[in-house]
């Protein structure tokens, strides 16, 4: 399961430049404020949620609130409820476009967001109902944070560690013996050249809200016709605006800043003009093999290799689960897949996963995603009507 975090707001124009936040139609929009807060630690621990999503704790005009990170967020986005809850109404309308299409949103300035030791004021928020990404990933979601705190200061993340630290952009030095990666900014996104087995590189969106580790716009596919020969299957992939089929599939090779990885999961979007045209997306899984230090108001990172073996997650199962309060609703199911051959059907209910009830905190119970264990795995899914269905994972594209 693949659910792409990244907001782009069309019709109101909303881009991070090296200058100010525009909107069509309106004066400029400043950048925020940044300022240390004293007493604070630098460090800020995070959560690797369902092993595919950084959450912290942070808060929003003085409201503690958890925050999903989000890099390819061109502005901080709030459910519409929890914005509600803080006395936010009447913002701006809009629309705003993600992976699934398009959402109608609010905007929203002079908004103060902390993370950590930093403080921003006179950011600028936008707002729109997350209730369908919260479902997908499985708990509330009432804040993706943009990549405001990615311009303003140096990100350092360590996966293994589960910390972020912010450090001043100002007499920052880079990690001895860290591979430096040049990044080419477009609007409000930035781009890293990779390579796919023994085709030329190309150019990938850098996004850490996308749970997966490439995903390949329609255009590229197209003009590259060895994809077509790949093993596929087919599955589920969106975020705002909608959810849609889309294949996955294995690639042989993938090399990143002189990095080779093999056997990397990879989606293949159905659709054309996407916000990726004719370049791809490198999400999460692809940089969880390294620390990282994030400069990008300086249009670089740094890697380092930590040297864990790298196994890349990948759905074995082929389903895709919808949390519904006490139960998992069956959205689809991949056309033999170890979930078809076990007879599940779209619309099925699990209530229960090896014995877990299913229910609001089902996740924090249960921390592996049993949707990706090792293939040759059995996993117990009660249904609905009570009966207990083993499913055995395996590899299936």
């Amino acid at each position: 399961m693949r659910i792409h975090m990244r907001i782009i707001f069309g019709v109101l124009a909303v881009a991070v430049s090296a200058g100010a936040l525009v909107h069509a139609a309106s004066p400029p929009i400043a950048i925020p404020t940044a300022s240390v807060v004293a007493g604070k630690s630098a460090d800020i621990p995070f959560e690797l949620y369902r092993e595919s999503r950084m959450i912290l704790a942070g808060r929003i005009n003085g409201v503690e609130t958890p925050m999903l990170l989000d890099s390819g967020a061109g502005v901080t986005t709030l459910d519409r409820a929890f914005a509600r809850s803080l006395g936010l109404n009447g913002g701006e309308k809009g629309k705003a476009r993600g992976m699934g299409g398009t959402q109608e949103a609010e905007l929203y300035q002079n908004v103060t967001i902390e993370a950590g030791n930093l403080k921003l004021s006179g950011a600028t928020v936008v707002a729109m109902d997350l209730s369908l990404l919260e479902k997908a990933i499985g708990r509330p979601m009432p804040v993706i944070l943009g990549r405001e705190v990615f311009m303003i200061s140096v990100i350092g993340i360590d996966y293994d560690r589960g910390v972020m630290t912010l450090s001043p952009a100002d007499g920052f030095h880079p990690p001895a013996g860290a591979t430096l990666v040049e990044l080419k900014r477009e609007s409000t996104l930035h781009y890293l050249p990779l390579s796919i087995g023994d085709l030329p590189p190309i150019m990938a969106a850098f996004d850490l809200g996308d749970s997966g580790a490439i995903s390949l716009s329609r255009e590229y596919q197209e003009a590259q016709p060895s994809f077509a020969r790949l093993p596929y299957s087919i599955g589920m992939s969106g975020g705002v605006g909608g959810l849609h089929e889309s294949k996955r599939v294995s690639l042989p090779a993938v090399k990143i800043a002189g990095f080779e990885f093999q056997q990397v999961p990879a989606t293949l979007e159905a659709s054309r003009n996407g916000p990726n045209k004719g370049q791809a997306n490198a999400g999460i899984q692809l940089f969880r093999p390294f620390k990282l230090s994030l400069d990008l108001g300086r249009d670089r990172l740094f890697l380092q290799r930590t040297g864990k073996p790298v196994a890349f997650p990948k759905d074995r199962a082929g389903l895709f689960p919808m949390l519904e309060k006490d139960h998992f609703n069956i959205l689809y199911v991949s056309p033999g897949s170890p979930a078809a051959k076990a007879g599940f059907s779209k619309g099925d209910k699990i209530v229960a996963v090896n014995g877990h009830r299913v229910g609001p905190d089902f996740f924090k119970e249960v921390k592996s995603n049993w949707l990706q264990l090792p293939a040759g795995t059995s996993v117990a899914l009660t249904k609905g009507d009570g009966r207990t269905v083993n499913l055995v994972l395996a590899d299936f594209y």
